[in-house]
């Protein structure tokens, strides 16, 4: 039986894909847009690419073929990115559901969802409405299912640390936004990627949402001053209100890849924590990377 990850160039899929290829070689197949993508996937072992696309049901269905078992689902856009041409509601949302129904037609017998952490209903036109009608989608499906919301990500590549200290490296001060008392639960990128696979093999996580978070919790100011001491510069800290944040996020719009968006706004106006501080010790049963110590080891990238 085969394990087809979607969305295997992402931040989480490519360490997924290379967990998995370590587990079962010869069995993963990794969905990917074009080959040009693939960057160090290419040197895994035992992994199959096909060339696809979550709003072509041909290339899904092509994906499928020769006894798919496992489908990891980690091709959501995240809120960082510009929604154009309404991007956020085409593959959140219209490729959630492609990708369920050719997985049903398939004969898939298990779907993993990679979501996010405190995802609500949201208004319409949202951000987070794409993400819950993603969830829904995979909710209302006839397979055994699992969600997984992780809260924000670090490793090598973290859109969340490296996007903003490269903000804070060009700008004379530091905007803490909303304040800066939301609070956060950091979690490495390979933890989430190792719980996916956990969860995809154990029938007590079927039909069950799970929060994951690191060991600690940080406020956003926590955060700020930590990524300024970790690339070792020196800022003004100013709160920065959300009406400000909003139009900022306006302005920055204008770009074609912009610092801030309104989706990101979205995601920074409520704790995105788990309600257990330890859920990946007592899901899964293993201790989290912390990030203090990979920051301390690996610095960030800007």
């Amino acid at each position: 039986m085969r394990k087809l990850v979607i969305g295997s160039t992402g931040f989480i899929g490519r360490e997924l894909v290379t967990l998995l290829s370590e587990k079962y070689p010869g069995q993963v197949r990794a969905m990917i847009r074009s080959r040009g993508k693939l960057g160090s996937l290419a040197y895994l072992w035992g992994v199959e690419f096909v060339e696809g696309d979550v709003l072509d049901r041909e290339s899904l269905d092509s994906a499928m073929r020769d006894h798919v078992d496992t489908v990891y689902y980690f091709a959501a856009v995240t809120g960082n990115q510009k929604n154009k041409n309404n991007l956020y509601w085409r593959v959140n949302v219209e490729g959630t559901r492609n990708a369920v129904a050719a997985a049903e037609k398939a004969g898939v017998s298990r779907f993993v969802l990679c979501s996010g952490l405190g995802t609500i209903v949201g208004e319409p036109g949202s951000y987070m409405e794409t993400r819950w009608e993603m969830e829904e989608a995979v909710r209302r499906s006839k397979m055994a299912w699992t969600i997984l919301q992780p809260s924000i990500l670090f490793g090598e590549g973290s859109e969340f640390f490296e996007a903003q200290a490269r903000i804070m490296k060009l700008l004379p001060v530091a905007a803490l936004l909303g304040g800066g008392n939301t609070r956060f639960q950091p979690i490495h990128v390979t933890d989430v990627a190792r719980a996916s696979i956990e969860a995809a093999e154990s029938e007590a996580k079927i039909g069950k949402t799970i929060e994951l978070g690191g060991s600690e919790y940080y406020t956003y100011r926590e955060l700020v001053n930590l990524m300024l001491a970790t690339i070792k510069i020196k800022r003004l800290k100013l709160p920065l209100p959300m009406w400000a944040a909003r139009l900022n996020a306006t302005l920055f719009n204008l770009l074609p890849k912009p610092p801030l968006t309104k989706a990101t706004l979205e995601l920074l106006a409520y704790d995105n924590i788990s309600a257990d501080r330890e859920v990946i010790k007592h899901q899964f049963g293993f201790d989290p990377d912390l990030l203090q110590p990979y920051l301390a080891k690996y610095g960030i990238k800007v």
